[in-house]
């Protein structure tokens, strides 16, 4: 053994040590530790038999983790203006679905996309953005139903060309059926001068009014297609039509006879049918260009009754 205050080796039966003369003492054995029970495991004993370190104090993230506040998106301020040009993208594009279609439809178009990029540029400072997206909306609109309508024009517009000259060429033969009408009821007025030499004489005059007729201006016609200038080779125009009255008879003399004609004053588009009647009171039709002068009643005559 050894002694236990200088270190020397001494015999195992030796009470004094031979080096230090120290007496060697028994040193008292510590008693053995309490047992525990073996149901309540202390964690340090199942940490050291499983190899796992104690449980930290620090506290464990919650799961679902809380939703924290997105700090990238900022609130527009409050001071926010209107862009100038989106509110007149919106007014252009009003206007052109109204009435100006392409005239005010591209200025939407220019004005929408000059707006969108400003407020794009301006980073929440200027509003507008749905009045610019109106605005190039209808402007579009209207651009893109310009084929349409020049379509429907194209098909429309000679449609009521026709019903035009039509409706004029019906009128017109009218008119000369009621001028025939007028020779008539004249001849039988006033026998001693026959039919009437002129439009004029069948009209109401230089007054425009008249409570009775005379043998110069019997009121038997009104003074739009027998006014005082609708002498005998004058052209008076009604309804897309000139009309006139001649008579082969000379001044003071019996009329026996005369030629109302009616011509297209624009041939192709106020009509394409000219008219004539004389004194047997048939209407007569010619598909002709207009008529530089009236034709003869034997030329009359010749030309197809009216159907």
């Amino acid at each position: 053994m050894f002694c236990f205050k200088c270190g020397a080796s001494m015999p195992e039966d030796a009470t004094v040590c031979p080096q230090c003369a120290v007496p060697v003492q028994a040193v008292p054995t510590p008693p053995p530790p309490a047992p525990q029970p073996a149901s309540t495991p202390t964690s340090a004993s199942t940490s050291a038999w499983l190899n796992v370190p104690p449980a930290s104090t620090q506290q464990s993230p919650q799961y679902p983790p809380q939703a924290q506040p997105f700090h990238g998106y900022q609130q527009p301020p409050s001071d926010q203006q209107t862009e100038g040009k989106a509110m007149a993208s919106l007014i252009f594009g009003i206007l052109s679905l109204l009435c100006f279609s392409i005239l005010a439809g591209i200025p939407a178009i220019i004005l929408g996309h000059m707006s969108k990029a400003n407020i794009r540029r301006s980073m929440g400072r200027l509003k507008g953005d749905g009045m610019a997206t109106a605005g190039l909306t209808m402007g579009y609109i209207s651009v893109a139903a310009i084929p349409l309508i020049l379509i429907i024009a194209a098909i429309a517009i000679p449609n009521l060309l026709r019903s035009k000259i039509a409706a004029n060429e019906s009128a017109a033969a009218s008119t000369v059926r009621t001028i025939t009408t007028s020779q008539i009821t004249y001849s039988t007025m006033y026998p001693d001068h026959g039919y009437a030499s002129d439009l004029a004489t069948l009209g109401p005059g230089p007054s425009g009014s008249c409570s009775t007729g005379t043998a110069q201006h019997a009121c038997l016609l009104d003074s739009i297609v027998a006014g005082p200038q609708c002498t005998e080779g004058q052209w008076c125009a009604k309804g897309g039509y000139n009309f006139t009255v001649s008579a082969p008879c000379d001044a003071g003399s019996v009329c026996s006879n005369y030629v109302i004609t009616a011509t297209p004053v624009a041939f192709g588009s106020t009509g394409r049918k000219s008219f004539c009647s004389t004194s047997d009171a048939v209407i007569r039709i010619r598909a002709s260009g207009t008529l530089d002068s009236p034709p003869t009643a034997d030329e009359c005559a010749q030309w197809p009754p009216i159907s």
